[in-house]
């Protein structure tokens, strides 16, 4: 493109969203990644300030052929809403308007509204948002549905998917599509707007969303047990939820984990604790949510339980949990981490292959995860000198959970780093109707090219094939402060 070519762009957009809304070269390298090592130029950062802005880029970028790739926050691990053929990035920070309609308990929330807002101003009026990604306070409602994003309350409550009633979106074309609105229940015509959650802004870039919400539970109790091996804490998942119990949250912690927060634990767990899992009840009645979590524990058997005896000491558990993302950032280690999701009753045999991986590469692998759903996170660290084995560490965990009747991502899409490995999981009948929903959408293929269909063999040399990323090229860290 020549520099009399991005002038007329740059001056374009401008008329479209006004120019202090429009950034290129240097003050535009914040929009060239995510939190991942990935990275890679675009033409232009643009901050369009409502839907017909959305719309009006959108017409320009296909009037010339241009790339367009939509971003909330920036927390993608997985290369999300990095411009890998770059064009223009669509920034949605700005459409951050909120509504909450107590009426209809629903909120309508702009794209680029941070997703812990929404549930707080729920719980001014009693209400809740449950889908609680790691990131709440940092990722955006239209990342979330980008990504269907999930979180640690979705034992009980679900992820975002669940609680999408309306979506307004723009489409390749240009067009604004409206889908859903404040109601609970539709039964008229196809489900178009699940079309959108949990497509990577690769059909269409949601603009608005309206959300569902429910009654904010009065009471909560927490506890957390350990477990003298990381399989028993696996194999207790299932007796509680085969027990005829239904949690609110249920997290695992591997010993790797638990020694990362120590200091938040006190006392600290004995050597010999292997695993925690870190279990959450709520309701409306005292007494039924103080017995209910005393039956879990109990259901457990754990070696060590710890059950909360005040808000503070709850809040001190959940520190201990949510606080492990940020000290992973602070290990002096290279880092790539993972999510998939395998059956509740493959949990412990999922984990022991995660434990055996470890052992036989070298590669240390710390796991969490949500395990009430299934959901776990092994995080793979390594030295520069162990950075050629990691692509072949990952695909093999993707693999088992693939052979355990898993998934490969359960809450942080595929992006490019995982796109590769769908055609392992996904039928070829299932591949080609996802292309030609891609191509009925957009059918120039404008729209976050290079992410989520495969574009190589999943040869587990799946990092070698991505834009950017050289073994010469500085450590494999992911960005910021995300957690998992």
């Amino acid at each position: 493109m020549s520099a009399a070519t991005d002038q007329s762009l740059i001056l374009d957009l401008a008329a479209r969203v006004g120019e202090a809304h429009v950034q290129t070269g240097e003050a535009a390298q914040d929009y060239t990644h995510d939190v991942t090592f990935l990275q890679h130029d675009l033409s232009a950062a643009v901050h369009p300030a409502t839907t017909e802005e959305v719309a009006a880029v959108v017409r320009l970028c296909a009037e010339r052929d241009l790339p367009i790739v939509a971003r909330g926050a920036g927390t993608s691990l997985v290369g999300g809403p990095v411009p890998l053929a770059g064009g223009v990035v669509v920034c949605l920070d700005r459409l951050d308007q909120l509504e909450l309609d107590v009426a209809n308990t629903v909120a309508v929330a702009g794209a680029g509204v941070i997703t812990a807002r929404i549930d707080g101003l729920a719980n001014e009026q009693g209400l809740m948002y449950p889908p609680d990604p790691a990131s709440i306070s940092m990722s955006t409602i239209g990342g979330n549905v980008a990504c269907n994003s999930g979180g640690m309350r979705c034992v009980k409550y679900g992820v975002t998917a669940d609680y999408v009633v309306g979506l307004t979106v723009v489409l390749a074309s240009g067009e604004i599509l409206r889908l859903g609105g404040r109601l609970r229940k539709r039964s008229s015509g196809y489900r178009l707007q699940q079309l959108f959650i949990g497509s990577e802004g690769t059909l269409g870039i949601v603009t608005e969303v309206i959300v569902k919400l429910i009654p904010n539970p009065r009471y909560r109790a927490t506890a957390m047990v350990g477990f003298r091996s990381l399989e028993g804490a696996g194999a207790a998942v299932s007796r509680v939820l085969g027990g005829g119990h239904f949690p609110t949250a249920l997290e695992i912690m591997d010993r790797y984990a638990i020694d990362a927060v120590h200091a938040v634990l006190q006392p600290p767990f004995a050597p010999d604790i292997q695993a925690v899992l870190v279990i959450e009840q709520d309701g409306h009645d005292f007494e039924q949510v103080q017995t209910a979590l005393f039956g879990m524990v109990e259901l457990l058997d754990g070696a060590d339980n710890r059950i909360a005896q005040s808000d503070a000491e709850r809040e001190r558990l959940w520190h201990a949990r949510r606080n492990f993302g940020k000290l992973l950032m602070e290990m002096p280690y290279n880092r790539l981490s993972e999510d998939v999701a395998v059956p509740i009753g493959s949990i412990p045999e999922m984990l022991r292959r995660i434990a055996r991986l470890a052992q036989e590469s070298g590669i240390r692998i710390c796991t969490v995860g949500h395990a009430g759903d299934g959901n776990l996170h092994p995080s793979l660290l390594f030295t520069d000198e162990q950075r050629p084995l990691i692509s072949a560490v990952a695909g093999r965990i993707f693999r088992d959970a693939l052979e355990l009747g898993g998934t490969i991502s359960a809450e942080h899409g595929l992006g490019v780093l995982k796109r590769d490995y769908a055609q392992l999981e996904h039928s070829p009948l299932a591949m080609s109707l996802m292309r030609q929903l891609k191509d009925l959408l957009d059918p120039r293929g404008l729209l976050n090219p290079h992410k989520v269909f495969p574009e190589h063999p999943a040869d587990d040399e799946f990092l070698n094939h991505i834009p950017g990323w050289f073994p010469e090229h500085g450590p494999l860290v992911h960005r910021g402060e995300i957690a998992t």
